[in-house]
């Protein structure tokens, strides 16, 4: 069964897990693994168990990636 994919609206200020991997290019488990090991170039934002990555961090990662 495939999931529905959502829409990433203006007005939302923080993205899932796989809302931001798909916006990089990265799998999920990627992301996840820099929340980990809080090691990545972007850290997310707990949100009791759930993970949430500022839009405007993944938004400046993704531009810096595209120029090197």
């Amino acid at each position: 069964m495939k999931h529905k994919v959502k829409q990433i609206t203006q007005d939302r200020l923080l993205l899932s897990t796989s809302e931001a991997a798909r916006l990089l290019g990265y799998a999920e488990q990627t992301l996840r693994k820099w929340a980990l090991y809080e090691n990545g170039p972007i850290s997310p934002i707990r949100h009791g168990r759930s993970l949430r990555w500022s839009k405007a961090e993944v938004y400046k990662f993704a531009c810096v990636k595209e120029e090197v």
